[in-house]
């Protein structure tokens, strides 16, 4: 992928520019008052170590209550409202926020203000992969994940001028303008006209809880058949865990080591916001062999960085104060590095109509980990301190780096075992059905053009390795199920002419197959192929589906003579022009079908009318 020719593209579509716009004010509004709120209670308040958890709690634990369900909804209804509604809202509660004179006031405040962000996220997500080309999402990926970590140097150096010069509550008034703001760049959205299909019993009104359960065992179902972005989501989720344990006790280190602890703040989280968008450049244009190499290094350099904040805390201030903007930069580089190429890998690999249902899925998940680490982190530092609780978290995160080695080295065995197994010529072709049965069904689902042996892979169960030791491409792999077919028709035809069965039953049981979704949805899949082909890099398909025309042609043709030898039929044309005939309508037909429908196509009705002109073309 050229990603430096798709960015220019990205750039001239302007719902991405609109969306991108609201994405920027959006950002930074969600980070403007973190610092604002941290420092209002632990440092104005000086609030324990478990109440600035509290805080931290209800800024992400509406994202596990409604994270789900904002997925299924982002998928049901329009996107843009949605984002609009939760826009305006979040306006209101901010100002809110700014009179509140009580620890519960700014609990509650900010649990309903987090429960609409969550209601935007998933929504922002489906937007952003209903208006961009395929092959542009890890492009579209990267901006918007710089965008997102952009705002972490702007939003806390923004929060940490306001609050030193001209007080707390005009972090918060500034931040319910931008709020404002995203809402006024939201309208030049255009409202999302790609509706996920549904069946009829989907349409049908229902219980909305039932729906909404449905909805998500969806997405989690879908999950589980991509192994690797299920391993990851856990890792990360496990990430999450132990970085909160220290991430939200950071104002409580600082404010026992600096006099103005704020300023400090604001300077560690725009190094780590610094470090962050690093992360989403490299990542943007970088082709992502493996996902756990990322989170190896990643973790490791969490870890790292937490210890080092621990361990240097003894340290005359001045010089931490150079020492931990750079320990934080780090830090944002690492979490960059395990973060940003899952979110990629799960743009790219999930169907357009489940993204908000796997969004909403991941959103929970890692927002859970999160929740669990938060308070983890609260309860540690109140019992042993801070410090401590960073030593922790640090050596914890150390350990996560390790696993993903063992985990990845698992992976290698299995694929070397795999790759030279001593095993029977049976036990061969039964793997070899396998791959071809897991190809078939991802081309059904997504076509030829945008399988990859990737999504093969994971749809088979196997390891890269052994699916690779029997195939080196997609195009091999379709034309085994192909030459399959023709083997099985050309069977058919065989057993026809050795015994004395009637040559048009035998014809009318074949074109009553067409009526089969399995066997159109595979011929769609075929006929993609070859319409393909007349680019120049596919000009060598022409031959091979010509190749397959005649084969087809001369099978027909062979079962037509058969009729003809029998006293069966009494042909008006030529057999050659019947069987080409056949061979033309049947296609037109199957294509049809998948285009529109078996009852927009009259896809039986059409058969029959076929059998017709066969009957009067062959005077049976």
């Amino acid at each position: 992928m050229n990603s430096g020719s798709d960015s220019k593209h990205l750039y001239k579509n302007r719902a991405f520019l609109y969306l991108i716009a609201s994405q920027i004010v959006s950002a930074i509004e969600n980070w403007l008052d973190i610092l604002a709120v941290i420092a209002l209670v632990a440092v104005k308040w000086n609030a324990s170590p478990l109440a600035v958890s509290g805080v931290m709690l209800v800024f992400v634990g509406p994202m596990v209550l409604f994270g789900p369900f904002s997925g299924v909804l982002s998928d049901r209804f329009d996107r843009r409202l949605i984002m609009l509604i939760s826009d305006l809202f979040c306006v209101v509660l901010v100002v809110g926020v700014a009179f509140s004179t009580q620890l519960w006031h700014v609990y509650a405040l900010l649990f309903l203000k987090s429960s609409f962000v969550a209601l935007f996220i998933p929504s922002k997500n489906r937007n952003l992969k209903g208006i961009v080309k395929d092959d542009q999402i890890q492009a579209a990926m990267g901006i918007s994940a710089m965008i997102d970590n952009g705002a972490k140097i702007i939003g806390p150096v923004l929060s940490g001028m306001i609050v030193a010069t001209v007080g707390i509550q005009w972090a918060f008034y500034i931040d319910a303008l931008t709020f404002a703001l995203s809402a006024i760049f939201l309208l030049g959205v255009p409202k999302d006209n790609q509706k996920a299909k549904l069946t009829e019993n989907q349409e049908q009104k229902m219980n909305i809880i039932s729906n909404l359960l449905v909805e998500m065992k969806v997405g989690f179902s879908f999950l589980t058949t991509m192994p690797v972005i299920l391993v990851s989501l856990i890792i990360t989720t496990l990430l999450l865990l132990v970085l909160q344990i220290a991430d939200t006790q950071f104002m409580v280190l600082l404010r026992g080591i600096f006099e103005d602890p704020v300023s400090v703040a604001g300077y560690s989280m725009a190094a780590s916001g610094g470090g962050m968008l690093l992360a989403s450049a490299i990542y943007t244009k970088k082709h992502i062999h493996s996902t756990l190499n990322c989170m190896f290094f990643g973790a490791l350099g969490l870890g790292i960085s937490l210890v080092g904040l621990a361990v240097m805390s003894q340290l005359p201030p001045t010089f931490l104060t150079i020492i931990y903007p750079l320990l934080f930069f780090l830090a944002g580089l690492s979490f960059g590095s395990a973060i940003i190429p899952l979110n990629i890998i799960v743009q790219k690999s999930t169907p357009v109509d489940k993204t908000g249902r796997v969004f909403g899925i991941i959103n929970s998940m890692t927002t859970l980990g999160t929740l669990v680490g938060m308070i983890s982190g609260g309860i540690l530092s109140e019992l042993f301190g801070v410090v401590t609780t960073f030593i922790v978290s640090g050596t914890s995160l150390i350990v996560v780096s390790l696993l993903t080695v063992i985990i990845k080295s698992k992976s290698i065995n299995e694929r070397r075992s795999q790759m030279s197994p001593k095993v029977s010529k049976q036990y061969k072709e039964e793997r070899k059905l396998e791959i071809l049965k897991a190809a078939e069904t991802v081309f059904c689902q997504k076509g030829f053009e945008p399988t990859t042996m990737k999504d093969v892979v994971e749809q088979s169960g196997m390891s890269r390795g052994g699916v690779y030791q029997y195939f080196s491409s997609t195009e091999e792999m379709l034309k085994c199920i192909l030459e399959e077919r023709d083997e099985q028709f050309e069977k058919k035809i065989h057993y026809l002419i050795q015994n004395n069965q009637s040559v048009w039953e035998t014809m009318a049981s074949i074109l009553d197959e067409y009526n089969k979704v399995s066997f159109n949805k595979i011929s769609a899949v075929t006929y993609e192929y070859f319409v393909t082909g007349w680019r120049s890099e596919g000009m060598e398909r022409i031959p091979y589906l010509l190749m397959r025309f005649n084969r087809t042609r001369d099978n027909l043709i062979k079962m037509l003579q058969k009729g003809v030898d029998t006293g069966e039929f009494s042909p008006k044309q030529h057999l050659s022009t019947i069987a080409t005939f056949i061979i033309n309508v049947t296609d037109g037909i199957l294509l049809e079908t998948h285009l529109t429908g078996k009852k927009e196509a009259d896809t039986e009705g059409q058969i029959e009318a076929l059998k017709l002109y066969l009957k009067n073309a062959l005077q049976i």
